[in-house]
Formats: C-alpha cells, structure tokens, sequence
C-alpha cells in the first residue's frame, strides 16, 4: 500500500531524477503550441477555404495531398542538414532555429485567410498550396530542432515522459479553446469579414504563447559538447538512412505505429459516425459523452506515465491491451446509453494510454544508436520516423471508409440500414481491436526491456553530463570543439 501510495504521489508531483519541476514545464511548452497551427491548417482553413472562399472540395484534396506528400519528403532532408550544422558559440542551435522559423510560419498563416472568394479556382488553389509549402518547411524545422533539443536537455526516460504528460495537457487546452470559436463561426456560415478580425485574435494569442515558450531557454555552447556533428557525403547519409530502415529497433517501432496506433488515430472520426449512424444519439448527448471521457483520461494520465517508467513500453503495452480489449469489444455491441458511455472511456483511457505508453522510444532509439556508433543523428531519425508513419498515416481511414461504405452506409440518409450499422460497429470496435493485437507481434520483437531501457537513459545521461562538465570548466577563450 505504502509502494502504491508513493507511486501515486511521484505520478502528481513529475518529480523524476533531473530536471526540475520548472524546467519541464518550460521545456514542454514549445510543442503544444504547434497545436493551435495543426488545429488552423487541418481543421479550420480545410472548412474555410470551401465553404467562404468557394474553393471546391476536390481541389482542396488536392491541396492537402501535395501538402502531406511534401510534408513526407522534406522531414528526412531537412533533418539531415540540421544534423551537419554547427551550433553557433553565439546564437546556439537549436532554440535560435526555432525562433527563426516561428516568424514564417505565423506569416504564412496569416496569409492564408486573405485569399479572395473572387480570385480563379488555380489561382485560389496556387496561392493556399504555395503557403502552406513555406507553412510546412519552416514547421519541419521548427519540429526536428525541439524534438532534437528536448532530447539534449532531457537525456533520460523519466525526463522525457514527464516533459510529454505536462505538454499533452497543454496542448489539449489549447487546441480546444483555439478551435472552438472560429470553427462554430464556420459551422453558422461566416463570411470572411467576419471571419478574419476572429482570426486575427487567435494569431495574435498564439504569437504571444510562442515567445512565453521560447523566452529564456537556454541553449549553451555546452549543451552540445556531447554531440558528434555527422560529416558525411550523400551516398554515406544514404547508408545510414538504410541502416536505420533494417534495424530491429526502427522496424518495430515503425510497425507498431502503423499497425496498432494507426488504428486509434481515427477514433474520434470513429465515434462521430458510430453515434450518429449506428446508435443515433443527438449532438448534446455525444459531446457530453466525449468530454467526459476524456476528462477522465486527462485525470489518469500521470498514472498512466508513472506505470511506463515503472514498467518499461513493452509491459506497458501489454497490460493495456485488457482496457483496451473490453472497451473495444463492448462498444461492438453495446446498445444502451450507459453501456457506450463505459466503454467508450474505456477507449478513450486506452488511446491516451497507449500515445504514452509509446512516448519514450523514438528517444531511446536514437539513443542507443549514438551509444553504439558514436555519432548523434537525431534530425535524420526524426525525418526517417516521419516519413514511414506519414507516407502510411491514411491506411487506417481508408480502411475504415470502405468497410462502412461496403456496408451500405449512405451519409444523406436519415437513418442507415441495419447492415450499415453492423459496419460502422466492426469498423469503430473489432477491426481497431485487431489492429492493435497484431500490433503486438512486433511490440513483441521490439528489443528494450526495462532494464534496457534503464541502461540507455543512463548511458545518455553520464555522456551529456561528462560533456557539459567539461565543457563549463574550459577556460574562457579555449576551444571547446564548436568553433572547428
């Protein structure tokens, strides 16, 4: 009881081995504002630019697939050449890359509202396609010069996981409080006058949020005193990138993403089409079932890291597989009321779960890799994870769009056929559930036990530490290595 009582309190407190309770909250602040962009360009500008300026659904389909392919190619490049660049002994690195780049990807957003309802169709879509590759680029590389920067300053597990718990709940605040308005302006089919002055608001919110995250932190010459620059040619970076591409570790965690995770990434389209098509409950009735569940699962997500450090990812996994199997099965055929709500936050505790229960891998990946190789390649990991889960991102919706749509299910209709309903149930419980128990083959394979995992988190943090050290203890004026 006291062992449990304890673990309690360390899950509530983030009060892991390192950094201070300070620290990790500064440093979990950069990502979530990323959030409020993802919201703008996904949720708001897809609906604005068909429904105010007029640009016709198939052409912003079109849009958005030059955008995720583009979004699929640069991530490795551009990882690349973050990985070759030297820290600058003045400006740093890392924390200066992400400054830069915040100007150009506020700029290009806000450009995107002013396109004009009476420009042409090409020109329309030229112009929203244009913007959203400068939007894209400047985001990539503000996204691998964090996830490279929080791996520097948190050098262990426990670090991270806490830095990724404070960070989820301030991304779920300020993704709802930034969508809410601007979208329910959209649902009541706004005009772009009174569209814009909204929106200038919410430009003006997330300018401000991004220089509180990016105030004060702190990158010094020292910070990378531990990191080998990659110096090579194309034909070597091409090696490398197959060598992580056949290696145990990747491949698992790849796999697992795609199969079992992939799976989840749906579930609130999901759930929209199970309670209007299968069960028919009104909007009130959904949103508040919705809500709730995911204000439980916010409740239990410290609990929720406190057993993946205590556990490691692979028993984390396993464990949450029997939530996850009750909820899934249950929502298949639950018909009350009460019975959708219960398993439904089972499903929604379990989703959560799982996006924590996995947060520490991609870090202890390139960890060990730097621990047996001797070189850091953090921008070409980054980019090699994107590209295999972006270029593999819609297998699960179209997997679920053509079951229901095999079913029967028609969107206009008042209500579906019962063979309809059967598909949107399989597709929204038993076929999410298969996915994540295939996914546990190669959870299965994945390398990292705890124990492993406890040996890479301190390898990384004795190399980082020794480094910073030694670093700081140069007189003022010798070589520290960064100006070579």
């Amino acid at each position: 009881m006291q062992r449990i009582a304890h673990m309690l309190k360390d899950a509530f407190t983030f009060n892991s081995p390192g950094l201070s309770f300070k620290d990790k909250f500064k440093l979990s602040l950069p990502a979530p504002i990323l959030s409020v962009s993802g919201v703008i360009i996904h949720q708001v500008f897809l609906k604005y630019y068909t429904d105010v300026i007029g640009l016709t659904p198939a052409m912003v389909g079109w849009v958005y697939t030059l955008y995720n392919i583009w979004n699929a190619v640069n991530d490795p490049l551009f990882g690349v050449l973050l990985d070759r660049r030297p820290p600058d002994p003045k400006r740093g690195k890392y924390v200066y890359l992400m400054k830069v780049t915040v100007p150009v990807m506020l700029l290009a957003t806000f450009a995107m509202a002013w396109s004009s309802p009476s420009w042409s169709q090409w020109v329309i879509f030229g112009v929203f396609t244009g913007l959203l590759f400068i939007f894209d680029t400047a985001q990539t590389v503000y996204n691998i010069a964090l996830s490279s920067y929080v791996l520097l300053r948190a050098p262990t597990k426990e670090e991270r996981m806490d830095i990724g718990t404070i960070g989820n709940y301030v991304t779920y605040i300020m993704s709802w409080a930034v969508s809410v308005v601007p979208t329910l302006l959209l649902i009541n089919h706004t005009t772009q006058r009174v569209f814009i002055p909204v929106f200038m608001v919410i430009m003006l919110f997330q300018s401000a949020i991004f220089v509180v995250a990016l105030w004060g932190l702190p990158d010094p010459p020292e910070l990378y005193a531990s990191v080998e620059l990659v110096h090579t040619d194309f034909r070597e970076t091409l090696k490398m990138a197959w060598s992580i591409l056949k290696s145990r570790p990747f491949l698992a965690a790849i796999a697992y993403s795609i199969i079992a995770m992939g799976a989840l990434r749906f579930y609130t389209t999901a759930y929209l089409y199970y309670m209007g098509g299968a069960v028919k409950v009104d909007g009130i009735t959904a949103t508040i079932i919705n809500t709730a569940a995911h204000v439980v699962a916010l409740m239990l997500m410290p609990i929720m890291n406190s057993i993946t450090k205590a556990y490691g990812t692979k028993l984390a996994i396993y464990w949450g597989m029997i939530p996850a199997s009750i909820g899934y099965l249950g929502i298949t055929f639950a018909t009350t009321i009460w019975e959708i709500s219960i398993f439904w936050t089972l499903i929604v505790i379990s989703t959560i779960y799982f996006g924590v229960a996995i947060g520490p891998m991609n870090g202890l990946i390139i960890d060990e890799d730097e621990w047996r190789t001797g070189v850091r390649k953090t921008g070409l990991y980054n980019g090699m994870f994107n590209l295999c889960t972006t270029a593999f991102a819609s297998i699960q919706l179209i997997i679920f769009t053509n079951v229901i749509g095999t079913a029967g299910y028609v969107g206009k209709a008042a209500v579906q056929t019962p063979q309809a309903q059967w598909g949107i149930r399989l597709a929204t419980g038993a076929i999410p559930l298969l996915c994540l128990v295939v996914g546990l083959i190669p959870m299965i394979w994945y390398p990292f036990t705890r124990h492993r995992e406890q040996e890479i988190s301190a390898h990384s943090h004795a190399i980082r530490a020794a480094a910073s050290q030694a670093a700081a203890q140069k007189l003022p004026g010798e070589p520290t290595g960064l100006d070579q």
